[in-house]
């Protein structure tokens, strides 16, 4: 199966690449964006694009990360990408600031396979 969707929906891969998506595919659990895009030597841009194809082929699921002051490496919350922002406020889970200003939080992209 994920052989015909990455040879009909991923045009602007190379057979090479595809090959190796194929690949790794079978070993993740998540991946970032920008890993993908490193991975396979590939823009962002078209990585967000690949995963975007494999969520719409139901392959995985894509998460905003959310990301607070009080720990800017670690995300404090996740949720479906597509849902937009966190509603303000936003009661950040890891040290239960009320946040009122998108400025306090920043995010980024993961994909989860199923």
């Amino acid at each position: 199966m994920t052989s015909s969707i990455l040879k009909g929906s991923l045009n602007f891969l190379s057979e090479k690449h595809k090959a190796e998506l194929s690949k790794q595919l079978k070993a993740w659990t998540t991946v970032m964006p920008h890993q993908l895009a490193v991975w396979l030597g590939i823009e962002y841009s078209e990585a967000l694009a690949v995963l975007s194809v494999l969520e719409a082929q139901g392959l995985c699921e894509m998460k905003l990360l959310i990301y607070h002051n009080c720990e800017p490496e670690v995300p404090v919350g996740a949720i479906p990408y597509g849902k937009g922002f966190p509603n303000l406020p936003w009661t950040c889970p890891n040290c239960d600031k009320s946040i009122d200003n998108y400025d306090e939080l920043s995010f980024d992209l993961m994909a989860e396979f199923k």
